[in-house]
């Protein structure tokens, strides 16, 4: 396992970011347009396709077209998995 650490080190800094976190938060939730997530997360367009973007080059969302829109989802339960055990363990760390 110890030749993972790398990319392990990789997927924590992409998912470093609040914005990043929130979007992942989201999709885990229910899948979205950008409309949507631009809409829950109040993340500007330009910059929401950004992090969507570098999301799905580090494969923790994927995308789908249903009409003209884009939907997207997380990769897989893996992706939950992470932000569900960041965010329980925060919620034990007095503030």
């Amino acid at each position: 396992m110890e030749q993972y650490i790398p990319r392990a080190a990789k997927l924590l800094r992409v998912i470093s970011n609040e914005s990043k976190l929130k979007i992942l938060y989201y999709l885990s939730l229910q899948d979205a347009s950008v409309s949507e997530l631009e809409d829950k997360t109040k993340i500007e367009q330009s910059n929401l396709s950004h992090h969507l973007r570098t999301l799905k080059d580090n494969h923790l969302v994927k995308s789908r077209r249903s009409g003209k829109s884009m939907i997207y989802s997380l990769d897989d339960h893996h992706v939950f998995d992470i932000i569900e055990q960041v965010l329980e363990h925060v919620s034990h760390i007095p503030e």
